[in-house]
């Protein structure tokens, strides 16, 4: 009933104005409250210059900060053996070389092999049972081994949970992979007297713990040097920008972050890399 945001895939993605919406909304209660600055007139005129005007001043100018959608990178899958892994596939590592190459980032991955469908390479012995790996509850043939990916985002997850492994599965199989990993969690609503159900059951979808999104942002060459910012006596007041826009969202961006609208019931946390 209550689906996570899908690409032409079918594959879960983050769209770029959610990814931004919530960042934005991270810092924005730190500088403004209703509308009106409440900080330094040059931490709210930074602020307003990297990430656009609010929404009553749309149109005195646009932001220079672009941000990408998310693209999945690897989900966390139920393996038979090693309780859990972490699954991929080429087309899944095409959004890193995609996003690395667009924003001008320095990324080296490995040349991943490619596996048929219905087949696998996984990066340790410790999941394989007789020849296959058991994902989700669906075997796959092991067609060989690969190395673990050694991006910043599974160094993180290292040092939380230790050493987790990597399986490489086709494309064809991938969509499938993902569907499976996905956590369907029903609901009901009930009548604060009765304790009866009032509305329901009704289901939502979640992303499991742990899975690695990509993104990136990039920035136009024109660049606001002065923005109009609501005073806290309600007067509008032309503020010098005195920091970059690309480097002020550098700065703050990394991090914890929510997103979606159930943060109050534990979902949507991540963490900016």
């Amino acid at each position: 009933d209550l689906p996570v945001q899908r690409d032409e895939f079918g594959l879960p993605t983050i769209w770029a104005s959610s990814l931004k919406g919530a960042l934005r909304a991270r810092f924005e209660l730190d500088f403004f409250r209703d509308g009106r600055c409440v900080a330094k007139p040059e931490d709210c005129a930074n602020f307003l210059a990297a990430f656009g005007p609010r929404p009553e001043s749309a149109s005195d100018f646009a932001s220079p900060v672009a941000f990408l959608d998310a693209k999945l990178v690897a989900i966390p899958a139920r393996s038979l053996r090693g309780v859990w892994l972490y699954v991929t596939s080429p087309l899944l590592l095409s959004f890193v070389k995609l996003y690395a190459e667009a924003v001008g980032a320095g990324v080296q991955l490995p040349e991943l092999p490619r596996p048929g469908e219905g087949s696998v390479y996984v990066t340790s012995e410790r999941y394989k049972y007789n020849g296959y790996v058991v994902i989700n509850e669906r075997k796959y043939a092991v067609a060989g081994d690969v190395k673990p990916l050694d991006l910043p985002p599974f160094e993180e997850v290292k040092k939380i949970v230790g050493d987790v492994g990597f399986a490489v599965v086709s494309d064809e199989d991938v969509v499938d992979v993902v569907k499976r990993s996905l956590m369907v969690q029903y609901r009901v609503r009930l009548k604060q007297d009765s304790k009866t159900v009032e509305t329901g059951p009704w289901s939502e979808e979640y992303i499991p713990p742990f899975a690695v999104f990509v993104s990136g942002y990039y920035c136009a060459r024109r660049r606001p040097q002065r923005v109009k910012v609501k005073m806290s006596d309600g007067k509008d007041v032309e503020v010098d920008v005195t920091k970059d826009p690309c480097e002020y969202v550098e700065e703050v961006i990394k991090g914890p972050a929510w997103l979606g609208g159930k943060e109050t019931v534990g979902r949507g946390l991540v963490k900016v890399i």
